[in-house]
């Protein structure tokens, strides 16, 4: 092989592995919607539902913005990176950090339809051209086919891995169905979004048609077996940081990798963890059910702790590694990907370890398990960012980034005010819900019994999606007690912005001064009241 030869190798490995978009859209920052709703009703449209991603810790950002009368609209959206949002009704809508993006709606059309894209820049040339680009590849034919036959997989798999496979060497060869002098930036968000949505098909087809929602229909071999297109594609599929900027559902696509594919890193610690003793220690409980070290060993702990696990002592560290190497060799992959570092960034940053009764030694024991693991330097960045987020909160010194708005404030201390000087268990449903539903029944007999005392249920419901008349009728039938509010769709929306919440069933207490406080502050209440 000459030098010419190799130079040329070198150089193309070097334009298959770096990335066209600038390091800049991974950090945090503003962008601006605006726009206007054309055909708006008087009494409709008032606010735009903005919801976000922080896809690092596998949350939900939601905003408001308020619509003026004449149907203008104008607000600015904090991002953990540049993504694609949804504008509830109105569009997916990719926000590059720095734009502005325009969008028109037509109210008079049916929701998602009627939308226009105006504007210029990087943002404005992606929203308008990926329709275009999807429509090339895929046509109109859904990728996902519910109630697929076993038998008839994988014919279904042959034709989605020829697909993906043209996308890439479209790719690789610059020829991917855009305009002449389109960036580059634009390109790998097109490609990134192409094969993101192939992906997903493949992880919906697995839970649609294979494992009907139960991995126990679904064996190792099986798995390996099904995703064994991932070796020889990891650059493109799970190596990639540009999937964290894909058109669709980019929250659903991370969450199915590491519950699909990456199954390992959520679920191979419920193998690995011993039952503990109702005379356990604090420490040692952690230790058998988290695998977390205690912060100081003495000699017998030590001992101890070594015999659960027959002279190995197992840690979170331990546990992240084995299973990143099950995973890696599993799928006959040659790194630790992207992919799989944003799972286990998710996993140390879980909601229920970040709660406000959150030990902050636990924490680190996962931070510090993680990060020799996490040598992409976009995760990195992010991981210690969260981190040091999540110190700052402890200390009380920052707040939720998606702050609230007056307009929320008010609907909020409007519907709590009839009940001031009572502690308050507030719960937001849904007649569509059923597990709200059945707690709801569940109460009836907590609502009874604290009927005269200083304590109120408040179930808030949205009467767009669960009709006074058709709600309670069902109330009424299963004799639940509370107080029942019903609040307009737009006050709804500004609600789920201020508790930034989007699922139902979702809680909150306040105490009897109006303050919002944890469950246990009223359950002590409800007890002194109880013993007095």
């Amino acid at each position: 092989m000459n030098k010419q030869t190799i130079i040329t190798i070198l150089l193309a490995l070097v334009c298959t592995t770096v990335s066209a978009i600038d390091e800049y859209q991974f950090h945090s920052g503003t962008a601006v919607l605006k726009g206007r709703i054309l055909n708006k009703p008087s009494d409709e449209w008032n606010i735009i539902s903005v919801r976000a991603y922080d896809l690092f810790t596998d949350k939900e950002l939601i905003y408001t913005i308020p619509v003026a009368q004449d149907g203008t609209f104008e607000g600015s959206i904090a991002l953990p990176h540049s993504q694609s949002v949804l504008a509830l009704d109105v569009s997916d809508v990719f926000l590059a950090v720095g734009d502005t993006m325009e969008v028109t709606k037509d109210a008079a059309q049916d929701n998602y339809e009627g939308v226009t894209f105006g504007g210029k820049g990087t943002s404005a040339d992606i929203n308008r051209l990926w329709p275009m680009v999807r429509k090339h590849y895929f046509g109109d034919k859904p990728l996902v086919i519910r109630g697929l036959a076993r038998e008839d997989i994988p014919k279904w798999k042959s034709d989605m891995v020829k697909l993906m496979d043209s996308v890439i060497a479209d790719m690789e060869a610059d020829r991917l169905p855009l305009p002449s002098g389109t960036n580059s930036y634009v390109k790998e968000v097109m490609g990134a979004s192409l094969l993101g949505e192939l992906l997903m098909a493949f992880m919906m087809n697995s839970r649609y048609n294979m494992t009907e929602n139960n991995y126990a229909n679904l064996s190792i071999a099986d798995l390996a077996d099904y995703y064994d297109f991932l070796a020889g594609r990891e650059r493109w599929l799970l190596d990639n940081p540009a999937m964290l900027l894909v058109m669709k559902d980019p929250i659903f696509l991370i969450n199915y990798v590491g519950v699909y594919i990456m199954i390992d890193i959520h679920m191979m610690r419920n193998k690995l963890l011993l039952g503990y003793q109702a005379d356990d220690s604090h420490s040692d409980k952690d230790y058998r059910t988290e695998l977390v070290l205690p912060r100081d060993f003495d000699a017998e702990q030590h001992r101890r702790m070594l015999k659960m696990r027959q002279d190995t002592l197992f840690t979170i560290a331990d546990y992240y590694r084995q299973a990143s190497q099950v995973i890696t060799s599993r799928y006959g992959l040659k790194n630790i990907g992207f992919m799989q570092q944003m799972v286990i960034c998710q996993d140390v940053f879980q909601e229920d370890r970040i709660d406000e009764n959150s030990n902050p030694d636990h924490m680190a024991t996962f931070f510090a398990a993680a990060i020799p693991l996490l040598t992409n330097p976009i995760v990195a960045y992010h991981a210690l960012d969260r981190y040091r987020q999540f110190v700052k909160q402890r200390e009380g010194k920052v707040t939720d980034a998606a702050s609230s708005s007056p307009e929320a404030d008010a609907v909020f201390q409007r519907l709590i005010e009839p009940y001031k000087g009572n502690a308050l268990y507030i719960d937001f449903w849904d007649m569509s819900c059923a597990p709200c539903r059945r707690s709801m029944l569940d109460d009836r007999e907590l609502v009874e019994q604290l009927k005269d005392l200083p304590v109120r249920f408040l179930y808030i419901c949205n009467e767009k999606t669960s009709p006074r008349e058709y709600a309670e009728k069902w109330l009424t039938e299963n004799h639940i007690k509370g107080e029942h509010i019903y609040v307009t769709h737009e006050e709804w929306l500004l609600l789920c912005g201020k508790f930034q919440f989007n699922a139902v069933p979702f809680c909150l207490a306040v105490d009897k001064d109006g303050n919002l406080v944890s469950y246990d502050v009223i359950d002590s209440y409800v007890k002194e009241l109880r013993n007095q």
